[in-house]
């Protein structure tokens, strides 16, 4: 029997190893199951608001959609969205790593000065985090960052299901 008790242990310890996921990954893997809060986006260009979402913790949210860029404000016609499993959990498996990616912010060069601009804020208890981002802004991260950025919000605009007709309208000032 002492020769077994080793043995035992050892297959006990294996166990526990085995089950155990590697280290560094049970955070993101337990932030892939829900989100904390809400997460919103908006994107302008020339001081027209192009698009904005948000999606809260459930799969519910909103996204206004701006007219296309042109001279002047625009109309922004506002749509709620559900995003539904498997969908919701594509989202958070993209927005969560966006998150810890640019959290310290991300350096770059501005190149080109009429590009898109927008942020994408994670409104969680914990603390609110925003990344300000400018697509005329240059590196290699911040190439990266907007790529990542950009498929997250091709998943809310692709999987949500969007209401069809707006439930609010904005109509540009009228100077």
């Amino acid at each position: 029997m002492r020769m077994f008790i080793p043995i035992l242990a050892a297959l006990a310890l294996s166990a526990c190893t085995a089950s155990s996921p590697p280290p560094g990954t049970a955070p993101l893997q337990q932030a892939a199951r829900s989100l904390s809060g809400p997460v919103s986006y908006d994107v302008s260009s020339w001081g027209r608001l192009l698009l904005r979402w948000q999606v809260n913790p459930d799969g519910s949210g909103e996204i206004w959609r701006g007219d296309a860029p042109g001279r002047g404000p625009g109309a922004v016609r506002k749509y709620r969205l559900t995003i539904a499993e498997p969908a919701l959990q594509a989202f958070i498996a993209k927005v969560e790593p966006l998150r810890a990616t640019t959290a310290g912010g991300i350096d770059c060069q501005l190149q080109i000065s009429d590009m898109r601009y927008g942020s994408i804020v994670w409104d969680y208890p914990a603390g609110k985090q925003s990344y300000d981002f400018n697509a005329g802004c240059r590196s290699p991260a911040a190439n990266a960052a907007l790529e990542e950025i950009l498929a997250v919000s091709d998943i809310v605009e692709k999987m949500a299901t969007i209401e069809a007709e707006p439930y609010a309208t904005e109509a540009p000032p009228v100077y």
